[in-house]
């Protein structure tokens, strides 16, 4: 096969969702012509794909040092950067993007992400409405717009971009769950579950929009479905530090205290200094006979500025 045929064939294995075989036609390429700019710069976005962040890293500079003008490759190693803990210079190169294409939909659309995370909501909202100008076939594009929209509270005008989302692709499964989430954040729990629901059943994985069902099922008094998602999510992310004390806090008001132990004693030692992990914490002791140390954990809490210090004051004075 030829460079350009490797390459074609790697772009189609991205498309099918075939990493590995992708990763194997990119290197060949890069076999081939080592100072292929093009070729490095895909089996870097290939290798980021598969965390591979250092191998990644690699060849993405290899891309910028033969072709600093790729707006491709600037896109690329600022998503690599950013996953590994350097947030400056990745929005540099993502910046660097946009400017060296503006038509760059992609970059655009990461640009839009990243200020998401950054909660810089106005910039966002406007590096997503130009992604939608460039590409506005691509149905993701416009649940990134959701979501800067829904940042700042704009939650009907979030729920008409998945709308249109879902209009261009009904299997978006995170254009339904964004759809669900946005509708729990209305108090909308028919909605959310519904969406919610659609989501999980394109991507029983999504850990987000389960978290989230589970919420909205246990608005309507379902504990027991409360409880099977959130043990779901555990069994998929076990360390899901919030999942762990939300079914912990099903399992006390449930009186299953040694479950709930168990879970508690799962998180780590900045999660457990949480508000309300102490004040659960500062309960469970309670029932478990440990009056002291309860008194103990609830009258710290009690001393700050939170909901939990409040509930945390009023459980004390039962205790004495």
């Amino acid at each position: 096969m030829t460079l350009a045929d490797h390459l074609q064939q790697g772009v189609l294995a991205l498309s099918q969702g075939n990493v590995t075989a992708a990763e194997n036609h990119f290197r060949a390429a890069v076999d081939i012509d080592p100072d292929n700019a093009n070729a490095h710069n895909n089996l870097g976005f290939a290798l980021a794909q598969q965390q591979q962040w250092q191998p990644a890293l690699i060849h993405l500079r290899s891309a910028l040092s033969l072709d600093p003008d790729s707006s491709m490759a600037h896109c690329n190693i600022g998503q690599v950067l950013i996953a590994t803990g350097d947030t400056n210079t990745g929005m540099t190169h993502i910046e660097t993007a946009v400017q060296k294409n503006p038509e760059n939909a992609i970059a655009w659309d990461a640009l839009a992400r990243f200020r998401v995370l950054a909660a810089d909501f106005t910039t966002a909202e406007y590096a997503a409405q130009r992604a939608i100008g460039i590409a506005p076939e691509e149905s993701s594009f416009y649940v990134r717009l959701g979501i800067t929209q829904a940042a700042q509270r704009r939650f009907k005008d979030a729920l008409s971009q998945y709308q249109k989302a879902l209009e261009l692709n009904p299997s978006n499964s995170e254009a339904w769950a964004q759809a669900g989430i946005t509708s729990f954040m209305m108090n909308n729990i028919g909605d959310a579950k519904e969406a919610l629901q659609r989501a999980l059943a394109l991507n029983s994985s999504d850990t987000n929009a389960r978290r989230h069902l589970a919420l909205a099922t246990l608005t309507q008094g379902d504990k027991g479905a409360a409880i099977e998602h959130f043990q779901i999510i555990l069994g998929q992310t076990p360390d899901d530090q919030s999942a762990i004390l939300e079914l912990a806090v099903l399992y006390i008001s449930e009186y299953l205290d040694s479950e709930a132990r168990d879970l508690l004693n799962r998180l780590t030692e900045a999660s457990k200094q949480s508000p309300r992990c102490r004040y659960y914490h500062g309960l469970l002791l309670r029932r478990e006979g440990f009056t002291e140390e309860s008194v103990e954990v609830l009258n710290a809490l009690a001393q700050e500025d939170n909901d939990y210090a409040i509930r945390a004051a009023r459980l004390t004075e039962t205790v004495h």
